[in-house]
């Protein structure tokens, strides 16, 4: 199975959450992308100066499922740098944002928090 996880809001219990999700989907054989978006891409700046601590953040950057950041949305936030730091890539390909069409055209369904 091939699992897209959008997250949309600057709720970093929620993301807790989705990642959580995202790497058991993972540890069971399933492809798996992570896509922030929206609000989202804002909590990368607490991750990267530490006063947010996500322990499947780290998990799921190790294991290389985070696909991206949407560009527009991270540079709404001045988060670019923090993605950088973290080893986040930013993708824009609608308009400065992330292309959800390409996923699903690749076989992915999509589960957002």
């Amino acid at each position: 199975m091939k699992q897209l996880f959008l997250a949309t809001d600057d709720n970093k219990m929620q993301l807790f959450h989705l990642l959580l999700n995202a790497n058991n989907f993972h540890e069971k054989g399933h492809e798996v992308a992570v896509v922030l978006e929206c609000a989202s891409p804002k909590i990368l700046i607490g991750i990267a100066d530490g006063t947010i601590h996500i322990p499947p953040f780290n998990k799921a950057i190790e294991r290389g499922i985070i696909d991206h950041a949407c560009k527009a949305c991270t540079s709404m936030f001045d988060a670019a740098q923090a993605a950088d730091n973290l080893g986040v890539p930013l993708k824009g390909e609608l308009s400065g944002h992330s292309d959800l069409l390409s996923f699903i055209e690749k076989g992915y369904s999509v589960l957002t928090f």
